[in-house]
């Protein structure tokens, strides 16, 4: 394999994509996001994974084409795998790309056939007009043939598909080179997987795709903020998660010796949990965090307010806190899961968290509209950190009308990536059902 890297500098989160076959780095050159560097994995006749550097805490895999299968034999940590237009087995009639098809491509590919390929990637002439730029100037035919009877190769001496697991899946309605039936058939054996299927050929934008995925914290802050006089009154699952997250902290406060000096709250909001905590415990020093400026609570003799991004903030700072809660706010995260073991590093010897976010599973009727940045995780992944108890529960609400249920969405912040107007009002859902995690930590 060779990895090539498309934006670098100091960040500590990394999108890596593995690159469709006869694709290079030129390919994803806008495949980026603030905050992220990003690499391009390609040319799988030899699959040793490149060393990446160790400056990377989170990293995002997006996989395309025949880059999924690459993928899914690469034991690389990751917090999000996404698969692009392909599957873990791509040489099969029933789950990938036709035999007889692959093996005349292989065969016969010279100039001209590859030409055609990429046509047929575009879907037609006028599409590849569009993005004919992507593609290398030159090509080097042995080498790509010699790619393609690899992986061949390596994919029949498999005994079963890879056990990665991708969290999301896009197919490609009108994709001309892993056919659409084949993709849904196979990603329909993958429960965990949530399947988006979009409206494009094999060439999807994967700019955009990336843009879905990757949590953006400006859009995430401003939609919030825009909700922030209208989400008290319309958070009801949000409002029964904070009065959890106050009963939970009674009780282990009841049965602690713990001297509350100093607390954390992270994605403070409309400040309902501060309502709550501040009428159980009142520490020294109280540090609130979100991503727009807090009024001031006054609850605590020293109070500092920080507008940042609170998981980036906590993983470089040497602090530590008696108490840290949060409600309804680490599912927007990056890697939300490695952020409980954050967590636990930054309380004092006793300490205690008291954290709600949300599993798989919610909002599920949304699937159909989405691609949305939220990639929930399973509920076992928080339960199996040592020292956290875990509560799990199930809400479902219902509304006189679609058009009701979205405005809930907008009026409590929680609003889809993908604007409403693309999509037929009849079509949308009038129910949604809310899966939340309370999450207690000890030190």
């Amino acid at each position: 394999m060779k990895i090539e890297f498309i934006k670098r500098g100091a960040e500590t989160r990394l999108i890596l994509i593995f690159a469709g076959w006869s694709t290079d780095a030129r390919y994803y050159n806008d495949c980026v996001a603030e905050g992220w560097d990003t690499a391009v994995v390609y040319d799988y006749r030899e699959m040793s994974f490149p060393e990446l550097p160790s400056q990377y805490s989170t990293i995002y895999i997006f996989a395309y084409s025949l880059g999924v299968w690459a993928a899914s034999i690469c034991d690389i940590p990751a917090a999000a795998r996404i698969a692009i237009c392909g599957s873990p087995l791509p040489v099969s009639d029933n789950f990938g790309i036709p035999e007889a098809i692959y093996s005349g491509t292989a065969s016969g590919l010279d100039e001209r056939n590859l030409l055609k390929f990429h046509i047929r990637m575009a879907g037609d002439r006028k599409n590849f007009e569009t993005i004919k730029k992507k593609f290398p100037d030159s090509s080097d035919i042995p080498a790509l043939k010699e790619e393609l009877l690899c992986i061949a190769t390596k994919v029949k001496d498999q005994c079963k598909a890879s056990v990665n697991r991708f969290d999301k899946v896009y197919i490609a309605l009108k994709d001309n080179i892993f056919p659409y039936v084949n993709l849904n058939a196979y990603w329909n054996t993958c429960p965990d997987t949530v399947a988006v299927s979009v409206d494009a050929p094999h060439a999807v934008d994967i700019a955009e795709i990336i843009r879905d995925c990757v949590p953006d914290t400006a859009e995430i802050g401003e939609s919030f903020e825009r909700a922030r006089t209208t989400y008290g009154d319309n958070a009801v699952i949000q409002s029964e998660i904070c009065g959890r997250i106050g009963d939970a902290l009674r009780s282990v406060l009841k049965d602690s010796d713990l001297i509350v000096h100093s607390l954390l709250e992270i994605g403070v909001g409309g400040g309902q949990l501060t309502e709550i905590w501040r009428n159980i415990l009142t520490p020294e020093s109280a540090t609130y965090i979100d991503l727009f400026e807090l009024p001031v609570f006054g609850i605590a003799q020293n109070e500092r307010y920080i507008v940042g991004d609170a998981e980036e903030w906590l993983k470089s700072t040497d602090e530590s806190f008696d108490v840290i809660l949060s409600a309804s706010t680490i599912q927007w995260f990056a890697d939300p899961v490695n952020f409980i073991h954050t967590v636990k590093r930054h309380l004092n010897p006793g300490g205690i968290a008291v954290i709600s976010t949300f599993v798989k599973g919610n909002l599920y009727q949304l699937d159909a509209i989405r691609p949305c940045p939220v990639i929930y995780r399973k509920a076992e992944e928080y339960m199996n950190i040592p020292d956290v108890e875990a509560v799990e529960w199930e809400r479902t609400l219902t509304f006189p009308s679609s058009r009701a249920m979205m405005m809930h969405l907008r009026l409590t912040g929680v609003s889809p990536r993908r604007k409403a107007s693309s999509v037929p009002m009849a079509t949308l859902p009038t129910e949604l059902t809310y899966r939340p995690l309370l999450l207690v930590i000890k030190a």
